[in-house]
């Protein structure tokens, strides 16, 4: 029995390895060490000879130098930023503003005391500071659109109305009247009406304005709703029917009054004694005129005394002598 221990596969394997790299190395040429070159005519880098920097030398006395000033320590000056509470500034804004507010509210510099009115000839100025009623009202309150549409249709007689606010308290009622052209009187009350046919109320006597004396409500006139200012008064008379009121003008004798009666139609009394009937104005106007002056002319040239004459239908004119 063998007392030699065997070697396992990898140490035999690094045992082979380690008698090869002896063996390589016993194989390597020695080389012999060689001088380095330096730069000379038998090399081929030879090169500028460097010169060497002169230097001067300088003796120099420390003690006879001057001392350099000693520059003035500046003392450290530190900010420190101040811590800032945003709650308490949030709250010191708020009150801020409420008191602000309140001022705004209460204070006689924003308080609306009399609105300036103009433009207005037939209705008093103070009529129209009594309807809006703005005394003592803060002006940041005021809407100019809604007071205009209030006073038109508190006063029928104002055809616009503008109405500015301004800074502290001012408070500016441009106004227009509507200009009338007949005196409407019926059951014993007179009223103004413009050339719409909107009637409104008679401030005082206008000289130069027809006068209709009217036994019963004219009727309705036919209203277009797309074209109506919803803030306007709706028409008393057609407005076709004020046109022609205006154009009966130079044909009623002096002194007479035009008489309106529902059943009828638009007439008046002549002074010659007789009473005429004209029936409805807008229709056939010129002819009817025409009409009624042919035969009034008759009537006088044959001495001839009615007491109506009616051209409502221009196509059967009749006169009549006895009530």
């Amino acid at each position: 029995m063998s007392n030699k221990k065997e070697l396992s596969r990898a140490e035999r394997v690094r045992q082979r390895r380690k008698t090869q790299r002896y063996e390589n190395v016993a194989d390597m040429p020695i080389y012999e060490p060689v001088e380095p070159l330096r730069p000379s005519k038998e090399t081929s880098f030879i090169g500028p000879k460097k010169r060497k920097p002169k230097t001067r030398t300088y003796e120099l006395n420390a003690a006879a130098m001057p001392k350099p000033r000693q520059a003035a320590k500046m003392p450290k000056v530190e900010f420190k930023m101040p811590s800032i509470e945003w709650r308490a500034v949030s709250a010191f804004i708020i009150i801020l503003l409420g008191v602000a507010l309140y001022l705004m509210w209460t204070s006689p510099t924003f308080l609306v005391t009399v609105p300036q009115v103009s433009g207005s000839q037939y209705l008093a100025s103070d009529e129209i500071v009594e309807s809006l009623d703005l005394s003592g009202t803060p002006v940041f309150l005021l809407q100019p659109e809604s007071l205009e549409h209030e006073l038109l249709l508190a006063h029928p007689s104002l055809k616009t109305v503008e109405i500015t606010v301004s800074l502290p308290n001012v408070v500016r009622v441009a106004v227009t009247d509507r200009q009338p052209l007949l005196i409407w009187r019926q059951d014993g009350k007179m009223a103004w009406i413009d050339e719409e046919g909107v009637a409104f109320q008679a401030n005082g006597d206008l000289e130069g304005l027809i006068t209709v004396n009217a036994l019963g409500r004219p009727p309705a006139p036919a209203m277009d709703t797309a074209d109506r200012n919803p803030w306007a008064p709706p028409a008393y008379l057609d407005p076709s029917v004020v046109a022609a009121l205006r154009a009966l003008v130079p044909y009623v004798p002096q002194g007479a009054s035009i008489t309106y009666d529902p059943s009828v139609g638009l007439g008046w009394q002549d002074p010659r004694g007789w009473l005429v009937e004209l029936g409805d104005m807008t229709e056939d106007f010129g002819l009817k005129l025409r009409l009624y002056e042919t035969i009034s002319n008759w009537l006088v040239a044959n001495n001839v005394q009615p007491v109506l004459v009616n051209v409502a239908y221009p196509h059967a004119p009749y006169y009549r002598t006895e009530p």
